[in-house]
């Protein structure tokens, strides 16, 4: 009976913040959907991120989050000007609750210093987010018949608007510092939801998608030869909802050496009154792929039975082989 008590509330609690974001307890690996400003920040011509999370399966039908991402650093139109894409399909309830939204960013780096060690980059992004639900998967008290729930009696529910399509805006800066390739510093904020969308299936204008404010930092530091301290902090604030991420990977450098490069890591994150995230990856070459669970310490614990969520990432950067451009200069011949 205890455990109901808790249950009640969460559901009626996903129903009802809809205008809630999704979020990501590996942040570091989604970095088009953390900052705008945060596209290109990489060593090659593209990265590629995809991103999967289920949580709650303890306690409700599980929530599912798939993100994809992919940006160009070729510069093509001028340089330090970057370009991403990135796509998440979110799907939460038995009402199956489905969020899409797709976004395309811009972001321009610029240094301030002769070494390019401290660079500033600011960034914009503009997408599409869209909304549905399934009512007929939905059971209401009309259906209880005075002695049981049937679930062939009419809902005796009109539901006018079952999905919606809104236009969203967001703007990011980022300040980063790397005098050499195992030191940095990354430090940033975005600045999401701006034109504050409408979110209400009930056609209430009032009802609308708060503005999400986002503060986030990580470093790379190296203890020794073999070993990486890799610190970060995340902060987001949207409504009256308000999330902290703190923690630290340790990265062990197996092999480094031209053309090879492995580095397996660990980490120990803590979300406030709500999880604590354990996590492993490991570094292969060009791709980095990531594991993680939340193990549940909110007030939930006695539902959920401190089982919270798994995911994963996974990211993949493409250096294209470019050749020189040799230019021959003709000498004539003297006889």
């Amino acid at each position: 009976m205890k455990t109901l008590y808790f249950v009640i509330p969460f559901l009626f609690l996903s129903f009802l913040t809809l205008g809630q974001d999704i979020h990501f307890s590996q942040f570091y690996m989604n970095p088009i959907y953390l900052n705008p400003a945060l596209a290109g920040n990489y060593d090659g011509d593209w990265r590629f991120t995809a991103n999967q999370k289920s949580q709650w399966r303890s306690v409700s039908r599980p929530y599912n989050t798939f993100a994809i991402s992919a940006e160009n650093k070729e510069q093509h139109l001028l340089p330090g000007l970057y370009y991403a894409l990135n796509l998440y399909n979110d799907v939460a309830g038995d009402g199956n609750l489905r969020t899409i939204e797709v976004n395309i960013s811009s972001a321009y780096q610029k240094y301030v210093d002769k070494d390019s060690i401290h660079s500033v980059t600011l960034g914009v992004q503009f997408g599409l987010n869209h909304k549905n639900i399934d009512f007929t998967k939905l059971n209401f008290d009309s259906q209880f018949d005075g002695y049981k729930f049937d679930v062939n009696l009419p809902q005796n529910e009109n539901f006018n608007i079952y999905k919606f399509t809104n236009a969203n805006l967001a703007i990011g800066g980022l300040y980063t510092y790397k005098p050499n390739k195992r030191k940095e510093i990354i430090a940033g904020f975005g600045w999401f939801n701006l034109t504050t969308p409408k979110q209400s299936f009930f056609g209430n204008p009032s009802v609308e998608r708060d503005k999400r404010v986002v503060l986030h930092a990580k470093a790379n530091y190296p203890l020794n030869f073999e070993f990486d301290l890799q610190p970060g902090i995340f902060m987001q604030f949207q409504g009256e909802y308000k999330e902290i991420l703190i923690g630290s990977n340790v990265k062990y450098i197996y092999i480094d050496k031209k053309g090879e490069y492995i580095a397996p890591y660990a980490g120990l994150w803590f979300r406030n009154r709500d999880a604590i995230n354990i996590v492993v990856g490991a570094y292969y070459n060009n791709w980095i792929a990531g594991v993680s669970y939340d193990v549940n310490v909110s007030k939930l614990v006695l539902a959920s039975n401190v089982r919270g969520g798994l995911e994963f990432s996974l990211q993949y950067i493409l250096h294209i082989f470019k050749p020189l451009d040799t230019k021959y200069r003709i000498c004539p011949d003297y006889l």
